[in-house]
């Protein structure tokens, strides 16, 4: 078969596919978007016909080494995952359509470069959730607006994509509730704080019974406000409040709301719910942060890891050392020795 006609059947193919799983319109645009790109970097290799195993584990270096059009830095993990998972998609579906003998992408893992497989994108703190939301100034029908986003996505765990296409309609005011439509078209119902409620209502003022109106209007008539947008007033109010880090984005928000409900007591299952993950193993990723944390706490606090563990006298000192020593053959090394302070009595 041609190469072009193979080609061209391939895409076809992923956008009937993705059209009868009724998936999100951004994430169809990204996934066609990158196997256009797959496409073509094929094309030059002979085609999809001649496309091996060999091929696609060389084609997930070449995903590796893109930089971001704005930021001009590597793609994040998840990018990369999302471009992958379109070429699997292409050659299963050629493959299942007759049009490949084989699928080279069968079984075939995608191996990050570096250490972009280490989960870098972290929740804020308690603390600094608290300065950011509190440092939005609200005395603008702008500012009013981006409070308003803000709040809403921390207290119900929002996706920028969910809060962006909210409408009036999918708010209960008096239950203090919204209808959000998620990823894969998926409905779910959520709650919302008394803090995100009472922003809300002022944001929207006269427009309550809108019920088709977005919450959040962009500058076309009709159109919801656009996420590029968002994140960059994002960005601009983390710097305006001092805390501008580059681990910190938009979705830190809805991570630091589950991890913040975990830490609280609340079960994984609730928050799988609240958060509309379709597999639990997505919520349980962010156990990995209360590890973390809890390591953090033990630091601080226990006795042998407490700043005051480096006050211990020297006889103390020296008895453990020559305990290690006989033991395992080596003193004490590394960040558990603890400094010697002159002056104190040894006991």
């Amino acid at each position: 078969m041609n190469k072009t006609i193979l080609a061209l059947m391939g895409m076809g193919l992923l956008e009937q596919e993705l059209k009868s799983n009724r998936y999100h319109n951004d994430y169809c645009k990204t996934l066609l978007k990158a196997a256009r790109c797959f496409l073509e970097w094929a094309a030059m290799r002979g085609g999809m016909g001649s496309i091996q195993r060999k091929d696609i584990a060389e084609y997930q270096t070449v995903l590796g080494a893109y930089t971001n059009a704005y930021t001009g830095k590597p793609h994040a993990p998840s990018t990369i995952k999302h471009r992958y998972e379109a070429i699997k998609k292409v050659c299963s579906l050629l493959y299942r359509a007759g049009a490949l003998k084989e699928n080279p992408a069968h079984g075939l893992e995608l191996t990050l470069p570096g250490d972009r497989n280490v989960y870098k994108r972290r929740p804020m703190s308690r603390g600094e959730i608290t300065a950011f939301l509190e440092g939005i100034p609200t005395d603008s029908r702008r500012g009013l607006r981006n409070r308003s986003f803000f709040e809403l996505i921390y207290s119900s765990g929002l996706r920028m994509s969910e809060a962006v296409n909210l409408k009036v309609g999918n708010i209960h005011f008096e239950q203090r509730e919204l209808v959000v439509r998620g990823k894969y078209d998926r409905e779910r119902v959520v709650p919302l704080s008394d803090v995100a409620r009472d922003f809300l209502q002022m944001h929207i003022g006269g427009r309550k019974h809108a019920v088709d109106e977005y919450v959040f209007p962009g500058k076309a008539v009709g159109r919801a406000v656009r996420r590029t947008s968002m994140s960059r007033v994002f960005r601009a109010l983390l710097a305006q409040c001092g805390i501008d880090k580059p681990e910190l984005c938009t979705h830190s928000i809805r991570h630091s709301t589950a991890t913040h409900l975990l830490d609280n007591g609340a079960g994984v299952r609730h928050v799988q719910e609240l958060l509309g993950h379709k597999s639990i193993e997505s919520t349980v990723l962010y156990t990995h942060v209360q590890a973390e944390g809890l390591a953090r706490v033990y630091r601080k606090y226990h006795p042998r890891e407490h700043e005051l563990f480096e006050m211990m006298d020297v006889g103390y000192t020296q008895r453990l050392e020559s305990i290690l020593k006989d033991r395992y053959g080596r003193p004490l090394t590394g960040r558990w020795k603890p400094k010697r302070k002159e002056g104190i009595a040894a006991r």
